[in-house]
Order: C-alpha cells, then structure tokens, then sequence
C-alpha cells in the first residue's frame, strides 16, 4: 500500500466542498494521509510507489472522490459515534438516504473498512434487503392492479417493516450473531426475490456502529390532501404505506443524505448498474425494462425528495444531526 504525503492529503481535502462540514476537531494531516491509503488500495489502484505519494499525482476522479466525498463522510459519521460513546451510549445508528444508483454499496464498504481501521466495528443493513418475498410481491400487485406503482419492488408498502425493525433493534442492543437478510435483485430475471435464510450474512461482533442505507431512506408522508397526491396514480396509496416507516426512523441516531441536482441521472445510472450485472454474466433487465422500472419510482423522487432536502439543510431529519451532501450527475460533491 503506498504511502501518502499528509500535507498535501489534508490541503487537497481542505479544497473539497463537504470540509467546512466537519467539526471540531478536525482530522489531522496524518489521518487524512492513513486513511486516504488505505481506500486508495481497497479502491483497486496499481500505485506502488515506495516514496511517498502527492495527492495531486493521483488520478484527479478518484483523488476527488476519496478526499471531497468518503472522507468527509467517514469523519463526520466517527465524530458522530465518538460523541455517543463519550456520553456512556451504545451502539450508534446512521440512516444514509441516497438516491439509486449513486454509489451507495462502494461508499458503505468505504465506512466499513475506515471503522475497522479505527477500531471500531460496523454492520450494514439496506432497505432493499428488507423488501417482500418475490411471491408477495406478486400477489400485492395483483391484489392492486390499478397502481403501477406497486408491479414491482421498491416503494413503500413493497418492505417487511417487522423483519426490518427486528433486524436492526438487534444489532443496536449489541447481540451476536445476528442474520442479516439478503435480497437477490438479479432473480427472477431482474424482477427479485429475497435469498433464503441459509444465504444470509451473520453478524458475529457486536457492532459499534450500524449504517442502515436505502433511496428512499428518511422519505416523509404528505398530508393527504396534498396535491402532489393527485398527479400520479397509487401514489395515494404510497403516501398511506410510508408513515409506517418511522418505525425504522425512530431508530436512527443521525442521518447522510446524498442530494442530486436532477433525479434524471438515477436513470442513468442504474443502466449502467445493469450493463455492469450483465457484463458479469449475472441476469439483469433491458434499457427497456430499466426504463420502466425507474418510472416507478420517479413519482416518489418527486413527491418526497423535496421534504427530504429541506429537512436535511435545516434542523435535520426528525431533528437529527444531518449531513447533507449535493452531488452532481458524475457522482462528485458539488457546493449547494
């Protein structure tokens, strides 16, 4: 692993949009430096350098997104825990509400490898894990079959809340060997479905810190005579689904929320998450078939994401320290 040069690791951080975010007391040159080389190796770069590295001799992108995007996350989210931790709590959780696509998986083996470095151990859940069987998911769409919304997985009303809810209440009283669910969304030729139990990962520390991601993480209900209710069909019916979702907000000690300046890229890039699934040789869906899928969930982007980003830029979501970090169609931190 190379090494890198502290001064310019920290000066090149200092340039990135999320570094006035960071509180009190801010990373040192040195970490900045340890833990910009260790993703630096974990991100697949060749560099060998015996001598130490600048960073301005790294490549621009992945200078950009180690120092401006997953750093600054990592330090704001240790800064989060060490506070818990000082004040005699438990296990922290983290809601990380990120749109589809944005690179919610790579960030999250981020955190979780910079935790480990720092001692610290962290389990991470996803929405999508928790989402019906295929089955169900077929018999709520033909039991509905006027909302388009509900064909297929993602929006609300398509989790198991209980599942969901008993997953992570374990995990933040500190049990082991917990099971988290897994959901195969390459099955069922793209449509889904969640993996047997036997396929599930198991917790087997108790963690320090447990991350809980998802698009449609932090989501809000309308009030019900909202008119943004009326310009899509089901999304009523969404609307009523999603207020049982607190029951995994009230769990949450703070929140990241990863905001994009036109939703249009959550098509492209979950296109390109697919070409990458078949390029695999894993089953994935068409550009037609993406097309369609991402529809569905555009009526909810539009109606909640709005809530969401005010929410976030103000007191935070439920009133929880909020991190909130604008990104633009390349999956770069941009100022707001």
């Amino acid at each position: 692993m190379s090494a890198l040069h502290a001064p310019s690791a920290e000066a090149f951080a200092r340039q990135g949009p999320l570094f006035s975010s960071l509180p009190s007391p801010l990373p040192d040159p040195q970490q900045w430096a340890a833990a910009g080389a260790l993703l630096l190796s974990s991100l697949g770069s060749d560099r060998t350098d015996t001598c130490e590295l600048m960073v301005e001799d790294l490549d621009e992108e992945l200078a950009v997104r180690i120092f401006h995007l997953y750093l600054p996350i990592y330090f704001w989210c240790r800064h989060r825990v060490r506070l818990v931790a000082e004040s005699g709590g438990g296990p922290v959780a983290i809601g990380l509400s990120a749109p589809q696509g944005c690179g919610k998986t790579t960030l999250v083996t981020a955190l979780k490898e910079m935790f480990l470095m720092d001692g610290l151990v962290c389990a991470d859940v996803s929405i999508d894990d928790f989402y019906i069987t295929g089955a169900e998911q077929e018999q709520l769409s033909a039991s509905h079959p006027s909302n388009p919304l509900w064909k297929v997985r993602g929006n609300a009303g398509t989790h198991e809340l209980a599942l969901g809810s008993s997953t992570i209440s374990a995990l933040l009283r500190g049990e082991r060997e917990v099971p988290i669910p897994r959901y195969d969304k390459a099955a069922r030729g793209g449509k889904g479905d969640r993996k047997p139990r036997s396929a599930w990962p198991v917790q087997v520390e108790a963690p320090d810190v447990v991350l809980l991601e998802g698009w449609m993480a932090g989501f809000k209900p309308l009030p019900s005579a909202h008119p943004t209710l009326s310009t899509n069909a089901g999304l009523p019916e969404i609307n009523a689904a999603l207020g049982a979702y607190d029951a995994w907000d009230v769990l949450l000690d703070s929140w990241v929320v990863l905001a994009v300046d036109d939703i249009e890229h959550v098509f492209n890039w979950r296109l390109q998450a697919e070409r990458g699934m078949a390029a695999t040789g894993r089953p994935g869906m068409s550009d037609e078939e993406v097309r369609d899928f991402v529809i569905r969930y555009m009526p909810a982007y539009n109606a909640y994401l709005p809530g969401l980003y005010s929410a976030a830029e103000a007191s935070g979501i439920d009133g929880k320290p909020t991190l909130l970090v604008q990104m633009d169609g390349q999956r770069r931190p941009v100022s707001r």
